[in-house]
């Protein structure tokens, strides 16, 4: 940078004002006279070029002012396109000249003003000049520069329903939206922008053999590595839906995207490195105090820094890795599964946090690619992390609530996997966990039968089972989490009808399956009869009978009095997605008033589903009665 300035102090003195006077006034006139070939001649000849750039620092900044700021727009662009190119020319030549700083906070702010591609070009291949320029020093000034870069992608104008969804077919045409179109073609723009430059870092930049730690503070090749994983968020993170599948074409953004993650991957050299960073943002926070001038951007390590390396990008480059099967080849192998496992888990948690379905969806195929590189169970150990209580809360509110039936049913072979993923006792206390802490009555019905699908298997082989499917800890699966009825006699038959039936199956299957009372379910019998199934043949015989009266009533014009109880059966479902955080609008779950037809038809389908339990209860009881009759057969003879 020192020669660089000795340079240009040199190329100073030896200009003429009157010459670079005469010099502006002659590219104005040739301008005038649109004879853009006698502009390029200019810098372009042999005979010219040397003599003509040697008055361009006393001019520069007046020939942008003067000719370029005002022919780079797009009105010239569309009405006079010779003479825009010939500007864009001109500024990369006068950006070789000009006062660096000044050009440069120039070319920053008409980055971020940009209103079109064209535009936005020639003043990134005018940016680019200026950074080659600058070279090592002052890299908060490199920095800068590519932040108005990315401020003027995140601020291109998309299609809503990239923010609200789109299943696959719309994923397949999505590169024909012209404003993604224009999204691409920007990002294509920034790839010719950043190339040369990154080029020459890696060349450069070089890490000193005497170097043992990484160089975490702020210089060119750090800058640049958080500036291409930030390009991997959004927007760009909103067109990879359907990254994973494998196809016979390349799309544009599958090119980008690959083109981002190289480069991100060679400036990082190790890829796994930012999971140790990731852990330590996410589990140890930083303790932000403004009073001893503890801020975020005040540490020394800029990978901790949300504003520069957010955690959903970087989530999204690992998605890139391993869903997009783009890890180098070079990649150290030494990293044990059950760590990526781990430290992935916190990426994973914040991309399903997302409020877009196409983040949430990449967070699955995440964790799904993840699951796929585990050869032995995770030890139960692991869950002493919290990250395992925010994953599944993350993933449970997608299961149960999310409107996209893409994203539930993925998440839900997600969520299977990831329990079968632990040993016995990791699968029993997330199963245990999850059914204590969760509301959604079918998630929790689901849950129950994996419980007793896992025991089944020990079962079937006739082994000793393990403890987490046999004695206390299968007593307290059953009568804490799996046969619950949460009010007892006056519980909500209704709102609760999955996760009874699922109870209800479960008993029928332990009293014929287990005989030989390996699990201690007989030992527990009495203490369900009385805890749960007492209980629930109560509030069976009491909703039916009240439910036929209301319909009753309703028939005779009669039900004003009861009609609570049906505003709270049309509610059912309006609280539930309330309660998951995703509903949306001003949070109002009240429905409106409906008529007698209607009223009858809710009516006469609530009745159907309590028929429906208690013809399944009905059915458990007969099958623990007769198993219970036969065990105690032998013992009689």
């Amino acid at each position: 940078m020192e020669m660089e300035q000795e340079q240009a102090m040199d190329v100073r003195t030896q200009a003429d004002p009157k010459e670079a006077a005469n010099l502006l006034q002659l590219i104005k006139q040739l301008l005038v006279e649109k004879a853009y070939d006698g502009v390029r001649m200019l810098f372009n000849s042999p005979n010219e070029a040397e003599r003509n750039t040697r008055q361009l620092p006393l001019i520069a900044m007046d020939l942008y002012h003067e000719v370029c700021s005002g022919n780079i727009s797009d009105i010239v662009y569309s009405e006079e396109p010779e003479l825009f190119d010939c500007s864009d020319e001109l500024l990369k030549v006068l950006a070789k000249y000009a006062p660096l700083q000044e050009l440069m906070l120039e070319m920053m702010e008409r980055v971020e003003e940009s209103s079109s591609l064209a535009v936005f070009g020639a003043h990134l291949r005018a940016l680019q000049v200026l950074l080659q320029r600058q070279g090592r020093d002052k890299p908060q000034a490199v920095e800068w520069c590519l932040q108005s870069v990315f401020t003027r992608i995140k601020d291109l104008p998309l299609p809503n329903y990239l923010s609200e969804g789109y299943d696959e077919e719309q994923a397949r045409l999505i590169e024909q939206q012209e404003q993604v179109e224009d999204l691409l073609a920007h990002y294509i723009t920034v790839g010719l922008f950043r190339q040369p430059l990154f080029t020459e870092i890696m060349e450069q930049d070089m890490r000193p053999n005497d170097q043992v730690f990484r160089d975490c503070s702020i210089n060119r090749r750090n800058v640049f590595t958080c500036f291409f994983i930030q390009l991997l968020g959004r927007p760009l993170a909103l067109l990879q839906m359907n990254i994973e599948k494998e196809d016979m074409t390349r799309t544009y953004v599958n090119q980008v995207v690959e083109s981002l993650t190289q480069d991100a991957s060679k400036g990082l050299g190790d890829p796994y490195y930012l999971l140790n960073l990731v852990e330590t943002r996410a589990r140890w926070q930083r303790k932000l105090d403004a009073s001893k001038g503890v801020y975020e951007m005040s540490s020394h390590n800029l990978f901790l820094i949300e504003d520069k390396l957010p955690l959903h990008a970087v989530a999204m480059y690992y998605h890139s890795l391993f869903v997009g099967n783009l890890m180098p080849f070079t990649a150290p192998r030494i990293y044990a599964p059950q760590f990526l496992f781990e430290t992935i888990a916190y990426l994973v948690e914040v991309l399903l946090n997302q409020q877009e379905p196409s983040l949430q969806h990449c967070g699955l195929r995440l964790e799904e690619s993840i699951l796929n590189l585990l050869s032995e169970p995770v030890p139960a150990t692991s869950l002493q992390l919290d990250v395992h209580k925010r994953f599944c809360e993350a993933l449970c509110k997608i299961v149960g609530y999310s409107p996209q039936v893409s994203l539930r049913q993925i998440g839900l072979n997600v969520l299977r996997r990831y329990i079968v993923a632990f040993e016995d006792q990791g699968k029993y206390l997330i199963i245990k966990n999850l059914l204590e802490t969760l509301q959604h009555d079918g998630l929790m019905g689901y849950l129950s039968a994996m419980y007793k699908d896992l025991a089944d298997e020990y079962l079937r082989k006739g082994s000793l089972l393990p403890d987490v499917f046999s004695g206390e800890m299968f007593r307290e699966m059953l009568l804490l989490c799996v046969c619950v009825l949460p009010h007892d006699v006056k519980s909500d038959l209704l709102l609760n009808a999955d996760r009874l039936c699922n109870a209800l199956n479960i008993l029928r299957y332990f009293s014929l399956r287990d005989e030989n009372n390996l699990t201690g379910f007989w030992h527990i019998l009495p203490e369900i009869e009385k805890r749960f199934l007492v209980p629930l043949g109560k509030a069976l015989d009491f909703s039916m009978a009240h439910y036929k009266a209301y319909m009753e009533r309703v028939e005779n014009g009669q039900s004003a009095s009861d009609d609570a109880l049906m505003q709270r059966q049309l509610n059912m479902l309006a609280v539930n997605i309330s309660n998951s955080g995703m509903a949306g609008g001003d949070g109002d779950t009240h429905l409106p008033d409906i008529g007698r037809k209607e009223k009858l038809e809710v009516l006469a389908s609530s009745i159907t589903s309590l028929e429906t339990l208690l013809a399944l209860y009905v059915r458990a009881n007969e099958c623990i009665e007769l198993a219970a009759r036969k065990r105690r057969l032998p013992s009689d003879a």
